[in-house]
């Protein structure tokens, strides 16, 4: 457990449950923006992003493959490459991080800051057991004994419902299914009890029956430690049941962010809209024909003036092509588009009032 005054033990309350309504927020990002250098141009990959997340709160960041969201979770953990430039604020407590040394920010990695990789293989070292590396971060934060780490890795194993924990942890990654993987890879990032949680596309390569596993994992791990959690991910129907707000990304841009269940029922920016109408949805009716988004991402290396999902906007016109969309507001709900979608009650351009509400 990290140390009373740290950037996690100033978020939480003492036994580590979520805190209370006004409490400070574990993590506040403030225009935040990321550019990374290549040879011969330059990635805009986050350009702008403000949120934050309370004690125990999670947060969906969604939004197609290129749109800057895992460089953006990768941005909270100080694990971009060093070409990469970051301006604007990430506090997470007390603590600023964009622009502390790298000193600094191992102390925080593992501590205060989890992160759950998108490939578990890949994130594990294929030459070490298994707990051995889930209790690296104990012995090098907290100076645990190689025998303390092993137990707290088995504890922690059983935590994330891996079988037979004490005979995992002499195993080898190669030894472990997928789900068995991620599993261990989740055990490594909650072994000394962070604040925050970054998961980054957490069930991409499991099938559906381990998905939802590890999604209700997430949730009842967040009300056992009270730690707010990032879940980063395209699948909208991956933070229907499992955030409490949503913020959608496009072209490295928020184009909207708000309590989950509201963005369902009625989504403001255009790109929503869209999204949403190219999954399938409980309670829709037999038989209806899903929308595919016409088009291609923008590209990050020479952004557009205006919006930039104009080009693949069946609702744009001169504005949205020319000028950025102003941000609007209403209650929890923040979007920028020039003609957003009907909100709860407001009359369609067709004249039809939206009705829906998600099951």
């Amino acid at each position: 457990m990290s140390a009373p005054g740290t950037a996690a033990g100033a978020a939480r309350t003492a036994d580590g449950s979520p805190g209370a309504p006004g409490t400070a927020p574990v993590l506040a990002v403030t225009d935040l923006r990321v550019d990374i250098a290549l040879r011969h141009s330059t990635i805009h990959a986050v350009d702008g992003i403000s949120f934050d997340l309370a004690p125990g709160e999670r947060l969906g960041l969604v939004g197609e493959s290129g749109c800057g969201k895992s460089t953006l979770g990768l941005a909270l953990a100080g694990l971009l490459p060093a070409r990469a430039t970051v301006s604007g604020s990430i506090r997470l407590g007390g603590l600023e991080l964009v622009g502390a040394g790298e000193r600094a920010l191992r102390r925080i990695r593992g501590r205060d800051v989890g992160v759950v990789f998108q490939d578990p293989m890949t994130s594990l070292n294929p030459t070490r057991r298994i707990g051995v590396q889930v209790g690296e971060a104990l012995r090098l934060h907290d100076g645990a004994s190689a025998s303390e780490a092993r137990a707290r890795a088995r504890e922690m194993l059983e935590l994330v419902g891996l079988p037979r924990p004490g005979e995992q942890l002499d195993r080898y990654p190669h030894e472990l299914s997928g789900g068995m993987r991620q599993r261990v890879v989740i055990a490594c990032a909650l072994i000394c009890r962070p604040a925050l949680l970054v998961a980054d596309e957490p069930t991409t390569a499991l099938d559906v029956t381990i998905q939802s596993q590890i999604l209700e994992l997430f949730d009842r791990l967040r009300d056992e430690l009270g730690m707010a959690i990032l879940l980063v991910t395209h699948d909208m129907g991956v933070v229907a049941g499992h955030t409490d707000r949503i913020l959608v990304m496009y072209g490295g841009r928020e184009a909207e962010i708000g309590p989950t269940r509201e963005v369902f029922a009625h989504p403001r920016h255009r790109y929503s809209e869209a999204l949403l109408a190219s999954v399938i949805r409980v309670g829709v009716p037999r038989g209806t024909v899903l929308t595919a988004i016409g088009g291609r991402p923008p590209d990050l290396a020479a952004p557009q003036p205006g919006c930039g999902f104009a080009a693949r906007c069946a609702h744009a016109d001169a504005v949205c092509r020319d000028a950025v969309p102003p941000e609007r507001a209403a209650g929890e709900r923040r979007w920028r588009c020039h003609h957003p979608a009907p909100g709860a009650g407001e009359v369609a351009e067709s004249g039809t009032v939206s009705t829906e509400v998600v099951p």
